[in-house]
C-alpha cells in the first residue's frame, strides 16, 4: 500500500469533513484520504485469513481495523523465543570467529528475545558475555566486577578484543621461542672431546 501510495489513512488520522467554508486544498486533502481509507480497507479485508477477518469488528477506519488486528492477532512463537533463550544462555566462546564476533551472536539472539516480549537487561546480557569467555579471559572478568562504574556494551567489546589480541601475540611469541629453541637444539653441533672421555673413564673407573 506504501508503493501504491494508498498509506495515506495509515499514517493521518482522519481530518475533519468539509462544509461550505473549507477551501479547495482542505476539500482535495480529505478526498485523497477517503480513497486512501476505502482502498486500505479492501486490499487488508480481501488479503488477510478468513477465520480472522470474520473476527475482527466491523469499522469504518483503515486504521482501527489495522490497529484491532495488531492486538489481537499478533502471533508469538514460544519455540522461536526458547530457542533464543537457549542460545543465549548456553553458547560459549570457541575462539573461532573472533570475540567480536561472538558478542555480535549473543547480542543478535538478546534482541530477538526482547523483541518476543521476553524483558531482559543490557546489564545481563554483558553478564552472560563474560560467562560465555574460557578462563584466559578471567583478568577481563575479575576487572569487570571489581570496578564500581558500568562498562557499556561497546567498551566491554572493545576491551575484550583488546585483550584477544594480546593473548594472541603473547602465544605467538611462546610458540616462536619454543621452535627457535627446539630448531637451535638440533642445529648444535656435537664436539668430539678425547680429553673428556678419559676423564668421563677415570671417573667411572674410580666409582
Amino acid at each position: 500500500m506504501t508503493l501504491q501510495n494508498l498509506d495515506l489513512a495509515l499514517r493521518v488520522d482522519e481530518p475533519s469533513k468539509p462544509t461550505d467554508m473549507s477551501s479547495a486544498d482542505e476539500r482535495s486533502f480529505y478526498e485523497k484520504w477517503e480513497h486512501s481509507n476505502r482502498s486500505c480497507l479492501m486490499v487488508m479485508k480481501y488479503t488477510m485469513d478468513k477465520s480472522i477477518k470474520e473476527c475482527v469488528p466491523k469499522t469504518e477506519r483503515a486504521k482501527d481495523f489495522l490497529e484491532y488486528v495488531k492486538t489481537n492477532y499478533t502471533k508469538t512463537d514460544k519455540t522461536k523465543m526458547i530457542t533464543h533463550l537457549k542460545l543465549l544462555t548456553t553458547i560459549v566462546y570457541d575462539g573461532v570467529g573472533g570475540v567480536r564476533d561472538h558478542i555480535i551472536k549473543l547480542k543478535h539472539y538478546f534482541n530477538k528475545a526482547n523483541e518476543m516480549k521476553v524483558e531482559l537487561s543490557e546489564k545481563f546480557l554483558k553478564w552472560l558475555i563474560l560467562e560465555s569467555f574460557p578462563a584466559s579471559f578471567d583478568v577481563v572478568k575479575l576487572t569487570y566486577n571489581a570496578l564500581k562504574e558500568e562498562w557499556t556494551l561497546e567498551e566491554l567489546m572493545s576491551i575484550v578484543v583488546q585483550h584477544e589480541v594480546s593473548l594472541k601475540k603473547n602465544e605467538t611469541h611462546f610458540i616462536a621461542l619454543v621452535t627457535d629453541h627446539g630448531s637451535n637444539m638440533k642445529k648444535k653441533p656435537q664436539h668430539k672431546n678425547s680429553r673428556g672421555s678419559k676423564q668421563f673413564k677415570r671417573r667411572e673407573n674410580s666409582s
